[in-house]
């Protein structure tokens, strides 16, 4: 799919209404804080409803109280246009015009954001992991949006009994849809956890192959903790007394946890930090690559500082990826070497221009 034109009212600090696209690779250029990076937030924010760095009221230009992006794109099946409005507090999404939810637009519009800060996805706070693997499952899966929804409220509320006292058969009623909810959960993340083993592992590989290491020492392995576990039934029963004394549920899907090996052991526990950046990566393109098994063509590609703590051998695959995907929009503090043809927006305190219309 190709992004043809974005239009922004008051988002962050830009200050162009309006930016018109093509297909191959775009390099968006600028100083530090000139805003690059939330160029390409608009971009994905208005692909996905989904705000990659901060809160929807730090999206609104200081000052002002609404904020909006549109994006008109090509899809396999035609073309749309994208709109999401940003209050305090709210989100309003539109396809073609049409109030919908954010699992409504991940059925037609896909992109994957790639960033220095996607090391979290290994070496951050086990929460980084599950966002990131819910957020892909929804925008896979109608179904698996509507059952993490519902779930969360369940959570929600059997959290409540628990620290504000329950009776038996008030508390049985919210574990016994706790239980249905999670286990449904638990199903589909087992299934594509699956999947993404098998392509992050593949990628890491690609990344790598210009290494001295053996494959062998370059094998990622990708697993859900909860994978082997017992039952989530026997699991909640076995925790009863711990959740009782504490007042949370402590067993279930808004507990669990990706767990990342290299040859075998441990990434968050003894990766570099430069084995961490590979993973990170080969998570990222196995995101990629199960959203074009999807939708049947590649989603938007959004790259953020692209080149920034890589070693020359990483740097050289994210620039080949760049110079060969169906549509990327990449940012740098200056044009990286080799892509001197590249097409090139400039952006300056939030005014973005094209400063060259030369194609790589």
């Amino acid at each position: 799919m190709l992004l043809l034109t974005l239009r922004q009212l008051n988002f962050r600090n830009l200050l162009t209404p309006q930016l018109d696209f093509s297909g191959g690779l775009t390099v968006i250029t600028g100083p530090n804080g000139a805003g690059k990076s939330n160029l390409l937030a608009a971009c994905y924010l208005a692909f996905t409803a989904e705000l990659p760095f901060g809160r929807i009221a730090d999206a609104v230009r200081l000052g002002e109280e609404e904020a909006f992006v549109s994006a008109r794109f090509s899809h396999s099946d035609g073309e749309s246009t994208a709109e999401v409005g940003l209050g305090p507090g709210r989100r309003a999404v539109r396809l073609h015009g049409q109030r919908v939810r954010a699992d409504e637009l991940a059925a037609t519009a896909a992109a994957v954001l790639i960033t220095p800060d996607d090391v979290q996805l290994v070496h951050g706070a086990p929460a980084a992991r599950r966002a990131w693997l819910d957020s892909l499952l929804k925008r896979i899966s109608r179904r698996y949006a509507r059952l993490h929804a519902e779930y969360g409220r369940v959570v929600t509320q059997r959290n409540a009994l628990l620290r504000h006292g329950f009776s038996e058969a008030e508390l049985s009623v919210w574990t016994d849809r706790f239980v249905l909810l999670g286990s449904a959960i638990e199903d589909l993340r087992l299934r594509a956890v699956g999947r993404i083993r098998e392509l992050a592992a593949g990628a890491y590989l690609d990344i790598t192959a210009g290494t001295e290491l053996p494959a062998e020492r370059r094998k990622l392995g990708v697993r859900l903790r909860s994978e082997g576990r017992e039952p989530l039934a026997q699991a909640l029963a076995a925790s009863r007394q711990e959740e009782t004394a504490r007042g949370v549920t402590v067993v279930g899907p808004h507990r669990d946890d990706l767990e990342l090996e290299l040859a075998g052991s441990s990434l968050q526990a003894y990766g570099s930090r430069g084995e961490a950046r590979t993973a990170a990566l080969a998570l990222k393109l196995a995101e990629f690559r199960l959203l074009a098994e999807r939708h049947a063509e590649e989603p938007l590609l959004l790259l953020d500082d692209f080149t920034a703590e890589l070693d020359p051998e990483r740097r050289r695959y994210l620039l080949r990826l760049a110079s060969s995907a169906e549509q990327v929009l990449a940012t740098a503090t200056e044009l990286p070497a080799g892509l001197a043809g590249a097409r090139q927006l400039l952006v300056e305190r939030g005014n973005v221009r094209v400063e060259t219309e030369k194609r790589y």
